[in-house]
Parts: structure tokens; sequence; C-alpha cells
């Protein structure tokens, strides 16, 4: 009941409120600017204004399918990225720290796409379009290796499993020899 008489008092409110904004009130004043307001100047003309009957509903529309998200995107990908080299616990033997590293695809990027290699959880160097890297000055002991297929904004697309390989360094201490009495 209280509804009821809180939804009629709101409609006539605006009924009447309707019935003032039809009329509109237009003068010039002395530096030939014109003025229109809903109150009556002196020397103004009124101007009657045509309200437009309210908007009807326009056509039914169907709705569309939803974007794919990227991680759809992701799972729909037919990309399978594997290490050709170093492999899986192995040893890399260099003195300088330089690994090399080499992936495969089972099938060819698009031109869009690149390659990123991510070092102990870290990307390194920019992404390019071939799946080899040479890395320089890596420390000697245990790392993480992974290589990403991204495109242009650095989205994942396809990515090898995470391996570990060991880089081996000669030290610069080497042990003295002590000379043998006999």
């Amino acid at each position: 009941m209280k509804a009821k008489k809180i939804f009629l008092v709101i409609s006539l409110m605006m009924l009447s409120a309707q019935s003032f904004a039809d009329k509109v009130y237009t003068w010039t004043d002395e530096s030939g600017v014109t003025h229109y307001s809903d109150k009556a100047q002196s020397g103004a003309k009124q101007i009657k204004v045509s309200v437009a009957p309210p908007a009807s509903q326009g056509p039914i529309v169907e709705a569309r399918a939803p974007l794919k998200k990227a991680e759809d995107l992701k799972q729909n990908n037919n990309y399978k990225l594997s290490f050709v080299s170093p492999q899986d616990e192995g040893s890399v033997r260099n003195n300088e720290g330089i690994m090399n590293v080499s992936v495969s695809s089972n099938q060819a990027p698009s031109a869009e796409h690149g390659y990123r290699i991510v070092l102990d959880g870290v990307p390194q160097g920019s992404i390019q379009a071939q799946p080899q890297f040479v890395l320089h000055n890596v420390d000697r002991g245990e790392h993480q290796l992974q290589v990403q297929l991204v495109d242009r904004a650095g989205k994942e697309i396809a990515s090898t499993p995470t391996i570990t390989v060991f880089l081996h360094r000669t030290g610069t201490s080497q042990p003295v020899a002590t000379p043998f009495a006999g």
C-alpha cells in the first residue's frame, strides 16, 4: 500500500514537471546574445517545444559467442616445444660460461610469434624469431631453463617444460702440486 502511494506521488511529480518543461522562452540581449530559459523575461518570446515520444523497443539482438580468452587460445593451439640441446639433467662444460640452447617445434610459428628464453625464472635478452639461443657468462652450477613461444605483446602461446642443466667451469684456483719425496 505504501509503495503504491510513493509510486503515485512520483508519477504526478514527473507529469507536472513535464508540463512545465514544454514552455521555453527566448530573447536576445543588447550584446546580440540569444538566451533560452524556462522563465519569462521582459521581451521574451515563448517557443513551443514538442516532446518526443519515448523510444520504442528496438529489434531483439541475439547474443554473440563470447570472445576467446587467452587461456582458451593457449589450449587450442597445437604448438609443442621441446629442447634439442641441452638435455634435462645434462651437463654443459664451458670455461667462459657460454651455453648454447636450441628448441624445436612441431609446427612453424606465425610471423607474429617469437621465442623467449628464461634462465632461472628470468627472461633473458629479447624476443627473437629463431629457436636457438647463446647465453653468455652463465655462472657455474645448477640452472633452470625454459623457452617460450610468445606473441608480439609478450603473452605466452606455448612453452617447453622447465629443465635442469648443470654448467661446469674450470675454477681459477688450481691445486698446488707438492713435490714428491721419494
